[in-house]
């Protein structure tokens, strides 16, 4: 049975893939930022942020391959902190400690590299977010192939269950539409989200084909905030929000994730032969994980949202 280290188990793709993985391999986690506990994983203590103390975790667990899922794994709309040159510290760390080990490594990136005006953006899109954040995206993608040339980079936008005891944007935006209060969202960023559960099932395919290099994989759909909320409330059996925020456009939107983040997936559809799962059936996915205890195998504290949801 492989064994897989999952640096970031506390981020949603962290998370999300150490517990779909653990039905067919050893799943090892480590927070890279706050300590969390997800049920039948084991998780090793914070390590420091250098390439020897990395180096010497990934001896004593022996993995086949290491994903790594820092900030850069966080999806645009959450909020969540920006990728900083820290990370790109962090990042340069475990691309060294795996060369030296020779060992396989998983980059989780993220579509807020891009923004508009173009849609769907290929893997050699020249569509370049100009912030810092998005700046610090790239760098860290290249430090990995610099390090690791035969590494697998996911850019992706992945929704799912916060693991540990903190609400995520996902939680929040339930409990905010459970609650009727206003959502502070937009109807100008795009982006093709993707559950982080189906996420985790191409990446097992990616690996079993051996893939390496830059390939995107996102949601079959182009959506915005408020058209990604209508749908969640929808399948929550929550009112459907109808005091979203209104905006109309003067010029280009600009900020890290604030533009047209869409994601064009030709390249790993061809390469794996599958399609990608429309956005209603992610999010049918999340209900189900909801309601039969995969919420509960990565957060204690989760609970459902008040008797309206089955």
């Amino acid at each position: 049975m492989d064994k897989v280290l999952i640096a970031g188990i506390e981020t949603v793709v962290g998370g999300n893939l150490a517990v779909g993985l653990a039905q067919r391999a050893l799943v090892t986690g480590v927070s890279l930022s706050e300590p969390v506990h997800i049920t039948g994983i084991n998780i090793e203590a914070r390590v420091a942020s250098n390439s020897e103390a990395v180096l010497q975790l990934i001896e004593r667990v022996q993995p086949s391959r290491v994903v790594l899922c820092g900030n850069a794994s966080r999806a645009g709309w959450s909020g969540s902190a920006l990728p900083s040159e820290g990370d790109l510290a962090q990042a340069a760390a475990w691309s060294e400690a795996a060369r030296q080990a020779g060992i396989q490594l998983t980059l989780i990136s993220s579509d807020a590299i891009f923004t508009g005006p173009w849609m769907f953006h290929s893997e050699n899109s020249q569509s370049l977010c100009p912030t810092a954040p998005a700046q610090a995206l790239r760098d860290i993608e290249a430090r990995v192939q610099a390090d690791c040339p035969d590494a697998l980079i996911v850019r992706t936008h992945a929704f799912g269950w916060q693991p540990g005891e903190k609400q995520g944007w996902i939680e929040s935006l339930l409990t905010r539409l459970e609650r009727s209060f206003e959502t502070e969202l937009d109807c100008t960023r795009y982006a093709s989200p993707i559950l982080a559960s189906d996420l985790t099932e191409i990446i097992a395919g990616a690996w079993a084909t051996g893939l390496s290099g830059i390939y995107h994989v996102a949601g079959a759909e182009r959506v915005n905030p408020v058209q990604f909320a209508s749908r969640l409330a929808q399948q929550f059996h929550l009112p459907i929000p109808l005091s979203l925020a209104s905006e109309s456009l003067i010029g280009r939107p600009s900020g890290f994730g604030c533009g047209e983040t869409s994601l064009q997936t030709r390249k790993v559809r061809r390469a794996l032969g599958m399609s990608m799962p429309m956005l209603n059936e992610g999010i049918q996915r999340l209900f189900q994980q909801h309601a039969d205890g995969y919420r509960q195998q990565l957060s204690a504290r989760a609970s459902l949202p008040i008797s309206k949801v089955a």
